[in-house]
Protein backbone atom coordinates (compact mmCIF):
# COMPACT_ATOMS: atom_id res chain seq x y z
CA UNK A 1 0.00 0.00 0.00
CA UNK A 2 1.27 3.43 -0.87
CA UNK A 3 1.43 5.53 2.28
CA UNK A 4 2.61 9.09 2.12
CA UNK A 5 5.20 10.07 4.69
CA UNK A 6 3.47 13.38 5.38
CA UNK A 7 -0.14 14.36 5.86
CA UNK A 8 -1.45 16.19 2.81
CA UNK A 9 -4.60 18.26 2.72
CA UNK A 10 -4.71 21.07 0.16
CA UNK A 11 -7.93 22.49 1.53
CA UNK A 12 -11.56 22.88 0.53
CA UNK A 13 -11.20 25.21 -2.46
CA UNK A 14 -9.02 22.88 -4.50
CA UNK A 15 -11.06 19.88 -3.41
CA UNK A 16 -14.24 21.48 -4.74
CA UNK A 17 -12.58 22.46 -8.02
CA UNK A 18 -11.16 18.98 -8.61
CA UNK A 19 -14.52 17.47 -7.74
CA UNK A 20 -16.26 19.73 -10.25
CA UNK A 21 -13.72 18.80 -12.92
CA UNK A 22 -14.56 15.11 -12.54
CA UNK A 23 -18.28 15.78 -13.12
CA UNK A 24 -17.88 17.40 -16.53
CA UNK A 25 -18.11 14.13 -18.45
CA UNK A 26 -21.52 13.26 -17.04
CA UNK A 27 -22.69 16.86 -17.44
CA UNK A 28 -21.57 16.80 -21.07
CA UNK A 29 -23.45 13.58 -21.84
CA UNK A 30 -26.59 14.36 -19.83
CA UNK A 31 -26.96 17.77 -21.48
CA UNK A 32 -27.44 16.07 -24.85
CA UNK A 33 -29.54 13.03 -23.92
CA UNK A 34 -32.92 14.79 -23.44
CA UNK A 35 -32.84 16.51 -26.85
CA UNK A 36 -31.74 13.72 -29.20
CA UNK A 37 -35.23 13.39 -30.75
CA UNK A 38 -35.29 17.16 -31.33
CA UNK A 39 -31.85 17.02 -32.97
CA UNK A 40 -33.14 14.43 -35.43
CA UNK A 41 -36.03 16.74 -36.34
CA UNK A 42 -33.70 19.74 -36.62
CA UNK A 43 -31.55 18.10 -39.33
CA UNK A 44 -34.08 16.31 -41.59
CA UNK A 45 -31.80 16.49 -44.64
CA UNK A 46 -28.76 15.01 -42.91
CA UNK A 47 -28.11 11.46 -44.21
CA UNK A 48 -28.62 8.76 -41.57
CA UNK A 49 -29.48 11.38 -38.94
CA UNK A 50 -31.46 8.88 -36.83
CA UNK A 51 -28.39 6.68 -36.50
CA UNK A 52 -25.89 9.52 -36.09
CA UNK A 53 -27.78 11.73 -33.61
CA UNK A 54 -26.95 9.56 -30.55
CA UNK A 55 -23.27 10.29 -31.19
CA UNK A 56 -23.91 13.80 -29.90
CA UNK A 57 -24.41 12.22 -26.49
CA UNK A 58 -21.95 9.30 -26.46
CA UNK A 59 -19.06 10.55 -28.64
CA UNK A 60 -17.45 12.35 -25.65
CA UNK A 61 -17.14 8.97 -23.91
CA UNK A 62 -15.02 7.64 -26.77
CA UNK A 63 -12.75 10.65 -27.21
CA UNK A 64 -12.35 11.01 -23.44
CA UNK A 65 -11.11 7.43 -23.35
CA UNK A 66 -8.58 8.24 -26.09
CA UNK A 67 -7.11 11.19 -24.21
CA UNK A 68 -7.08 9.69 -20.70
CA UNK A 69 -4.06 7.38 -21.02
CA UNK A 70 -2.02 10.02 -22.87
CA UNK A 71 -2.89 12.55 -20.18
CA UNK A 72 -1.88 10.14 -17.43
CA UNK A 73 1.52 9.43 -18.97
CA UNK A 74 2.21 13.09 -19.78
CA UNK A 75 1.13 14.08 -16.29
CA UNK A 76 3.99 12.05 -14.85
CA UNK A 77 6.48 14.09 -16.89
CA UNK A 78 4.79 17.48 -16.59
CA UNK A 79 3.03 19.40 -13.87
CA UNK A 80 -0.47 17.88 -13.97
CA UNK A 81 -1.92 21.38 -13.71
CA UNK A 82 -0.39 22.10 -17.12
CA UNK A 83 -2.83 19.54 -18.47
CA UNK A 84 -5.81 20.23 -16.23
CA UNK A 85 -6.01 23.99 -16.80
CA UNK A 86 -5.71 23.90 -20.63
CA UNK A 87 -8.18 21.02 -20.65
CA UNK A 88 -10.63 23.18 -18.71
CA UNK A 89 -10.05 26.06 -21.14
CA UNK A 90 -10.78 23.85 -24.17
CA UNK A 91 -13.86 22.49 -22.42
CA UNK A 92 -15.16 25.98 -21.62
CA UNK A 93 -14.80 27.02 -25.26
CA UNK A 94 -16.11 23.88 -26.98
CA UNK A 95 -18.84 22.57 -24.67
CA UNK A 96 -21.31 25.29 -25.64
CA UNK A 97 -20.57 25.27 -29.38
CA UNK A 98 -23.80 23.37 -30.26
CA UNK A 99 -25.72 26.47 -29.18
CA UNK A 100 -24.39 28.37 -32.21
CA UNK A 101 -22.95 25.90 -34.73
CA UNK A 102 -25.32 25.28 -37.66
CA UNK A 103 -23.61 22.27 -39.24
CA UNK A 104 -24.37 18.85 -37.79
CA UNK A 105 -20.86 17.70 -38.72
CA UNK A 106 -19.29 20.61 -36.83
CA UNK A 107 -21.49 19.84 -33.84
CA UNK A 108 -20.07 16.32 -33.82
CA UNK A 109 -16.54 17.73 -34.12
CA UNK A 110 -17.18 20.02 -31.15
CA UNK A 111 -18.45 17.06 -29.12
CA UNK A 112 -15.33 15.08 -29.98
CA UNK A 113 -13.15 17.98 -28.84
CA UNK A 114 -15.14 18.28 -25.62
CA UNK A 115 -14.44 14.60 -24.95
CA UNK A 116 -10.70 15.04 -25.44
CA UNK A 117 -10.75 17.96 -23.00
CA UNK A 118 -12.81 16.08 -20.44
CA UNK A 119 -10.48 13.07 -20.59
CA UNK A 120 -7.56 15.34 -19.70
CA UNK A 121 -9.58 17.00 -16.94
CA UNK A 122 -10.83 13.79 -15.32
CA UNK A 123 -7.49 11.99 -15.33
CA UNK A 124 -5.59 15.02 -14.04
CA UNK A 125 -8.20 15.82 -11.38
CA UNK A 126 -8.25 12.31 -9.89
CA UNK A 127 -4.45 12.06 -9.95
CA UNK A 128 -4.13 15.49 -8.36
CA UNK A 129 -6.49 14.39 -5.61
CA UNK A 130 -3.93 11.70 -4.79
CA UNK A 131 -1.09 14.23 -5.03
CA UNK A 132 -2.59 16.85 -2.75
CA UNK A 133 -4.52 14.76 -0.23
CA UNK A 134 -3.73 11.70 1.85
CA UNK A 135 -5.47 9.49 4.38
CA UNK A 136 -9.02 10.43 5.34
CA UNK A 137 -8.89 13.69 3.36
CA UNK A 138 -8.15 11.74 0.18
CA UNK A 139 -10.99 9.29 0.84
CA UNK A 140 -13.35 12.16 1.60
CA UNK A 141 -12.69 13.96 -1.68
CA UNK A 142 -12.74 10.82 -3.82
CA UNK A 143 -16.07 9.93 -2.24
CA UNK A 144 -17.30 13.47 -2.88
CA UNK A 145 -16.30 13.11 -6.52
CA UNK A 146 -18.40 9.97 -6.87
CA UNK A 147 -21.37 11.67 -5.21
CA UNK A 148 -20.96 14.82 -7.31
CA UNK A 149 -21.06 12.84 -10.55
CA UNK A 150 -24.45 11.39 -9.59
CA UNK A 151 -25.81 14.78 -8.50
CA UNK A 152 -24.51 16.48 -11.64
CA UNK A 153 -26.14 13.86 -13.83
CA UNK A 154 -29.48 14.31 -12.11
CA UNK A 155 -29.32 18.12 -12.12
CA UNK A 156 -28.16 18.54 -15.73
CA UNK A 157 -30.68 16.00 -17.01
CA UNK A 158 -33.54 17.91 -15.41
CA UNK A 159 -32.36 21.40 -16.36
CA UNK A 160 -31.33 20.50 -19.90
CA UNK A 161 -34.58 18.63 -20.42
CA UNK A 162 -36.58 21.68 -19.34
CA UNK A 163 -34.51 24.08 -21.46
CA UNK A 164 -34.74 21.70 -24.40
CA UNK A 165 -38.51 22.15 -24.40
CA UNK A 166 -37.89 25.76 -25.44
CA UNK A 167 -35.16 25.01 -27.99
CA UNK A 168 -32.93 21.98 -28.29
CA UNK A 169 -29.84 24.19 -28.43
CA UNK A 170 -30.66 25.64 -24.99
CA UNK A 171 -30.04 22.21 -23.47
CA UNK A 172 -26.30 22.97 -23.66
CA UNK A 173 -26.56 26.17 -21.60
CA UNK A 174 -25.68 24.41 -18.30
CA UNK A 175 -22.25 23.67 -19.80
CA UNK A 176 -21.37 27.35 -19.43
CA UNK A 177 -20.28 26.18 -15.97
CA UNK A 178 -16.96 25.42 -17.67
CA UNK A 179 -16.06 29.12 -17.63
CA UNK A 180 -16.13 29.65 -13.83
CA UNK A 181 -14.47 26.25 -13.39
CA UNK A 182 -11.60 27.32 -15.66
CA UNK A 183 -11.23 30.65 -13.84
CA UNK A 184 -11.26 28.89 -10.48
CA UNK A 185 -8.53 26.46 -11.52
CA UNK A 186 -6.33 29.34 -12.69
CA UNK A 187 -6.48 30.98 -9.28
CA UNK A 188 -6.30 27.83 -7.14
CA UNK A 189 -2.52 27.39 -7.09
CA UNK A 190 -1.50 30.53 -5.13
CA UNK A 191 -3.42 29.70 -1.93
CA UNK A 192 -1.90 26.20 -1.92
CA UNK A 193 1.63 27.56 -2.21
CA UNK A 194 1.06 30.10 0.56
CA UNK A 195 -0.41 27.51 2.92
CA UNK A 196 2.81 25.53 2.75
CA UNK A 197 1.38 22.27 1.42
CA UNK A 198 3.75 19.96 -0.36
CA UNK A 199 3.41 20.05 -4.13
CA UNK A 200 3.71 16.40 -5.03
CA UNK A 201 4.11 17.31 -8.68
CA UNK A 202 7.53 18.84 -8.11
CA UNK A 203 8.66 16.62 -5.26
CA UNK A 204 10.95 13.64 -5.68
CA UNK A 205 8.84 10.71 -6.88
CA UNK A 206 8.36 7.99 -4.34
CA UNK A 207 9.97 4.65 -4.95
CA UNK A 208 8.08 1.43 -5.29
CA UNK A 209 7.61 -1.53 -7.56
CA UNK A 210 4.95 -1.48 -10.25
CA UNK A 211 1.86 -3.04 -8.58
CA UNK A 212 0.76 -4.89 -11.72
CA UNK A 213 -1.29 -7.54 -9.94
CA UNK A 214 -3.26 -4.95 -7.99
CA UNK A 215 -3.75 -2.83 -11.10
CA UNK A 216 -5.08 -5.70 -13.21
CA UNK A 217 -7.38 -6.74 -10.40
CA UNK A 218 -8.82 -3.24 -9.93
CA UNK A 219 -9.03 -2.57 -13.67
CA UNK A 220 -10.87 -5.85 -14.17
CA UNK A 221 -13.29 -4.95 -11.40
CA UNK A 222 -13.88 -1.54 -12.98
CA UNK A 223 -14.85 -3.13 -16.30
CA UNK A 224 -16.94 -5.94 -14.80
CA UNK A 225 -18.58 -3.70 -12.22
CA UNK A 226 -19.58 -0.91 -14.59
CA UNK A 227 -20.67 -3.43 -17.24
CA UNK A 228 -23.02 -5.18 -14.80
CA UNK A 229 -24.13 -2.49 -12.34
CA UNK A 230 -24.83 0.36 -14.79
CA UNK A 231 -27.20 -1.37 -17.32
CA UNK A 232 -30.34 -1.26 -15.12
CA UNK A 233 -30.22 2.54 -15.44
CA UNK A 234 -30.01 2.34 -19.22
CA UNK A 235 -32.89 -0.13 -19.41
CA UNK A 236 -35.30 1.59 -17.01
CA UNK A 237 -37.28 3.23 -19.81
CA UNK A 238 -37.63 -0.06 -21.69
CA UNK A 239 -38.55 -1.92 -18.50
CA UNK A 240 -41.31 0.57 -17.73
CA UNK A 241 -42.62 0.28 -21.26
CA UNK A 242 -42.56 -3.49 -20.97
CA UNK A 243 -44.58 -3.30 -17.78
CA UNK A 244 -47.10 -0.99 -19.54
CA UNK A 245 -46.41 1.93 -17.22
CA UNK A 246 -43.83 3.73 -19.33
CA UNK A 247 -43.65 7.50 -19.60
CA UNK A 248 -40.91 10.10 -19.79
CA UNK A 249 -41.90 11.43 -16.38
CA UNK A 250 -41.73 8.05 -14.64
CA UNK A 251 -38.46 7.19 -16.35
CA UNK A 252 -37.00 10.52 -15.22
CA UNK A 253 -38.20 9.97 -11.65
CA UNK A 254 -36.76 6.45 -11.59
CA UNK A 255 -33.40 7.71 -12.90
CA UNK A 256 -33.47 10.52 -10.34
CA UNK A 257 -33.98 7.88 -7.63
CA UNK A 258 -30.92 5.98 -8.87
CA UNK A 259 -28.87 9.19 -8.92
CA UNK A 260 -30.00 10.27 -5.46
CA UNK A 261 -29.11 7.02 -3.70
CA UNK A 262 -25.91 6.77 -5.75
CA UNK A 263 -24.84 10.17 -4.45
CA UNK A 264 -25.63 9.22 -0.85
CA UNK A 265 -23.76 5.92 -1.14
CA UNK A 266 -20.73 7.52 -2.80
CA UNK A 267 -20.44 10.17 -0.13
CA UNK A 268 -20.69 7.50 2.59
CA UNK A 269 -17.63 5.61 1.31
CA UNK A 270 -15.22 7.88 3.22
CA UNK A 271 -17.13 7.11 6.42
CA UNK A 272 -16.76 3.37 5.90
CA UNK A 273 -13.04 3.39 6.66
CA UNK A 274 -13.20 0.31 8.86
CA UNK A 275 -14.50 -1.81 6.00
CA UNK A 276 -12.01 -3.40 3.64
CA UNK A 277 -12.26 -2.60 -0.09
CA UNK A 278 -13.45 -6.15 -0.72
CA UNK A 279 -16.26 -5.73 1.79
CA UNK A 280 -17.38 -2.55 0.05
CA UNK A 281 -17.31 -4.39 -3.27
CA UNK A 282 -19.49 -7.12 -1.73
CA UNK A 283 -21.97 -4.45 -0.65
CA UNK A 284 -21.90 -2.78 -4.08
CA UNK A 285 -22.58 -5.96 -6.07
CA UNK A 286 -25.05 -7.21 -3.49
CA UNK A 287 -27.13 -4.03 -3.50
CA UNK A 288 -27.01 -3.79 -7.30
CA UNK A 289 -27.88 -7.47 -7.76
CA UNK A 290 -30.82 -7.39 -5.38
CA UNK A 291 -32.02 -4.07 -6.81
CA UNK A 292 -31.80 -5.36 -10.37
CA UNK A 293 -33.84 -8.49 -9.63
CA UNK A 294 -36.41 -6.35 -7.80
CA UNK A 295 -36.70 -4.07 -10.85
CA UNK A 296 -37.03 -7.04 -13.20
CA UNK A 297 -39.73 -8.72 -11.12
CA UNK A 298 -41.61 -5.61 -9.94
CA UNK A 299 -45.31 -5.39 -10.69
CA UNK A 300 -45.85 -2.24 -8.64
CA UNK A 301 -44.18 1.14 -9.21
CA UNK A 302 -43.32 1.38 -5.51
CA UNK A 303 -41.41 -1.90 -5.70
CA UNK A 304 -39.64 -0.81 -8.88
CA UNK A 305 -38.51 2.43 -7.24
CA UNK A 306 -37.15 0.47 -4.26
CA UNK A 307 -35.15 -1.61 -6.71
CA UNK A 308 -33.91 1.53 -8.44
CA UNK A 309 -32.75 2.89 -5.07
CA UNK A 310 -30.78 -0.29 -4.36
CA UNK A 311 -29.14 -0.17 -7.80
CA UNK A 312 -28.13 3.43 -7.08
CA UNK A 313 -26.47 2.33 -3.82
CA UNK A 314 -24.43 -0.24 -5.72
CA UNK A 315 -23.38 2.30 -8.33
CA UNK A 316 -22.45 4.85 -5.69
CA UNK A 317 -20.28 2.44 -3.72
CA UNK A 318 -18.38 1.02 -6.69
CA UNK A 319 -16.63 4.04 -8.23
CA UNK A 320 -15.20 5.73 -5.11
CA UNK A 321 -14.16 2.38 -3.62
CA UNK A 322 -12.15 1.48 -6.71
CA UNK A 323 -10.64 4.99 -7.03
CA UNK A 324 -9.48 5.00 -3.40
CA UNK A 325 -8.16 1.46 -3.71
CA UNK A 326 -6.22 2.30 -6.88
CA UNK A 327 -4.57 5.41 -5.43
CA UNK A 328 -3.64 3.65 -2.21
CA UNK A 329 -2.01 0.79 -4.13
CA UNK A 330 -0.12 3.01 -6.59
CA UNK A 331 3.21 4.77 -5.90
CA UNK A 332 3.14 8.52 -6.55
CA UNK A 333 5.41 8.29 -9.59
CA UNK A 334 3.00 5.90 -11.34
CA UNK A 335 -0.26 7.57 -10.39
CA UNK A 336 -0.85 9.32 -13.70
CA UNK A 337 -0.66 6.25 -15.91
CA UNK A 338 -2.73 4.16 -13.46
CA UNK A 339 -5.52 6.73 -13.31
CA UNK A 340 -5.32 7.20 -17.08
CA UNK A 341 -5.84 3.49 -17.79
CA UNK A 342 -8.58 3.26 -15.15
CA UNK A 343 -10.42 6.25 -16.64
CA UNK A 344 -10.08 4.92 -20.18
CA UNK A 345 -11.46 1.48 -19.28
CA UNK A 346 -14.33 3.05 -17.33
CA UNK A 347 -15.33 5.35 -20.19
CA UNK A 348 -15.14 2.59 -22.80
CA UNK A 349 -17.32 0.44 -20.56
CA UNK A 350 -19.81 3.30 -20.17
CA UNK A 351 -20.00 3.49 -23.95
CA UNK A 352 -20.37 -0.24 -24.54
CA UNK A 353 -22.56 -1.24 -21.59
CA UNK A 354 -25.87 0.22 -22.84
CA UNK A 355 -25.33 -1.28 -26.29
CA UNK A 356 -24.67 -4.71 -24.78
CA UNK A 357 -27.67 -4.41 -22.46
CA UNK A 358 -29.94 -3.49 -25.36
CA UNK A 359 -28.63 -6.39 -27.42
CA UNK A 360 -29.22 -8.77 -24.51
CA UNK A 361 -32.80 -7.53 -24.14
CA UNK A 362 -33.43 -7.97 -27.87
CA UNK A 363 -31.86 -11.42 -27.87
CA UNK A 364 -33.96 -12.56 -24.89
CA UNK A 365 -36.99 -10.66 -26.20
CA UNK A 366 -37.42 -9.09 -22.78
CA UNK A 367 -35.67 -6.36 -20.79
CA UNK A 368 -36.81 -8.06 -17.60
CA UNK A 369 -35.17 -11.34 -18.62
CA UNK A 370 -31.95 -9.51 -19.48
CA UNK A 371 -31.94 -7.77 -16.11
CA UNK A 372 -32.46 -11.08 -14.32
CA UNK A 373 -29.30 -12.32 -16.02
CA UNK A 374 -27.40 -9.22 -14.92
CA UNK A 375 -28.68 -9.68 -11.37
CA UNK A 376 -27.46 -13.27 -11.31
CA UNK A 377 -23.97 -12.20 -12.42
CA UNK A 378 -23.92 -9.41 -9.80
CA UNK A 379 -24.77 -11.87 -7.04
CA UNK A 380 -22.22 -14.44 -8.26
CA UNK A 381 -19.45 -11.82 -8.05
CA UNK A 382 -20.75 -10.78 -4.62
CA UNK A 383 -20.50 -14.37 -3.39
CA UNK A 384 -16.98 -14.75 -4.81
CA UNK A 385 -15.83 -11.65 -2.95
CA UNK A 386 -17.66 -12.65 0.21
CA UNK A 387 -15.86 -16.00 0.16
CA UNK A 388 -12.45 -14.51 -0.59
CA UNK A 389 -12.57 -11.22 1.31
CA UNK A 390 -9.52 -12.26 3.40
CA UNK A 391 -7.36 -12.65 0.30
CA UNK A 392 -4.22 -10.66 -0.39
CA UNK A 393 -6.32 -7.86 -1.86
CA UNK A 394 -8.48 -7.53 1.25
CA UNK A 395 -6.97 -4.91 3.54
CA UNK A 396 -8.32 -2.10 5.60
CA UNK A 397 -8.32 1.38 4.11
CA UNK A 398 -6.07 3.74 6.08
Amino acid sequence: MNNASEHRDAGVKLGILLTCATTMIIATVCAALPVLPAVILAFPNEPHIAELAPLIAVLPFLTSALSSVATGVLGERLDRRKLLVPGAAVFAASAVMPIWVESFTLILVSRAVVGLAVGAMMTSAVALTGDYYSGHARQKWLSAQGAAVAVAGMFVSIVSGALGELNWRYAFLPLFVGIPLFLGLITARAPIARSGHVDALTATPSAGAVPRAAWFFIFGLAVAGNALIMPPSFELGALLQEKAVGSSLLTGLALATVSATSALAAFSVARLQRLTPSTKIVLAFGAAGIGTIVIAQASLLTTLFIGAALVGIGQGLLGPTLSIWLLEETPDRMRGRAVGVYTTLTLITFFAAPLIARSAAISLQSSSAAMRSYAALDLIIMLIFAAGRRSAYSRKAP
